[in-house]
């Protein structure tokens, strides 16, 4: 009996850390919808205009209309998992590189704006990293309302943690001769924006924190 109850209380341990450790994904809400509207209202409104022949041109134009929303927010979800995926990826490589220039790092915290991806901290400073799978940044026009929202997720995130410093870090991105003008002209402080490897990530941040004691 005492077995049994050591498994019971096995069990509801594995599983309280299991959703302690859940993964942050908003996208999920987006996925059923987007199931729903390509493989499920289709067939439904194919059967409904099979069997009332007069809501045939209604049935045709709802159903394509379906499968033009299904498609798009389909799409935005195959977006917003690979941008989780660039995370995943890049966090990993990145928390050794702070970790050498004397940072303690934090992945995967959440507030009410949604999960930092990194927080490093040294000597009482504290800096919010956002990581985006962007490869341009400030070199194409059509860039700037991502961007936008870019800027306003990394200085909520900065208010929400009390940190001193938002981070923009994109590990795939490459400066443009229009983003190096801008930058010149315009540089961006809050937040500041490092494009490049994690071993250039870790001294941007050091360049920009209080010297380790």
């Amino acid at each position: 009996m005492q077995r049994y109850f050591r498994s019971v209380r096995a069990a509801i341990s594995s599983e309280g850390h299991d959703i302690a450790h859940k993964p942050f994904t908003p996208w999920k809400g987006d996925q059923r919808r987007a199931a729903l509207l390509l493989f499920c209202a289709p067939p439904i409104l194919a059967l409904s205009a099979y069997l009332v022949p007069d809501i045939r041109l209604y049935a045709a134009a709802a159903a394509a209309l379906s499968l033009l929303l299904g498609w798009r927010i389909r799409s935005r979800v195959q977006a917003r998992q690979h941008g989780q995926e660039i995370e995943a990826t890049f966090s990993s490589r990145a928390i050794p590189e702070l970790e050498k220039a004397g940072f303690t790092v934090e992945s995967g915290h959440l507030t009410r704006y949604g999960d930092i991806d990194l927080i490093v901290r040294r000597a009482g400073w504290c800096a919010t990293i956002e990581i985006k799978s962007f490869r341009f940044w400030r070199g194409r026009l059509r860039d700037q309302a991502r961007q936008r929202k870019a800027r306003v997720q990394a200085r909520r995130q900065k208010e929400a943690l009390g940190a001193d410093l938002a981070v923009i870090w994109l590990p795939k991105g490459w400066p443009t001769w229009l983003t190096r003008v801008m930058n010149w002209l315009l540089p961006e402080r809050n937040p500041i924006v490092v494009m490049g490897t994690a071993r250039w990530l870790a001294k941007e941040i050091a360049r920009h924190s209080p010297p380790s004691r």
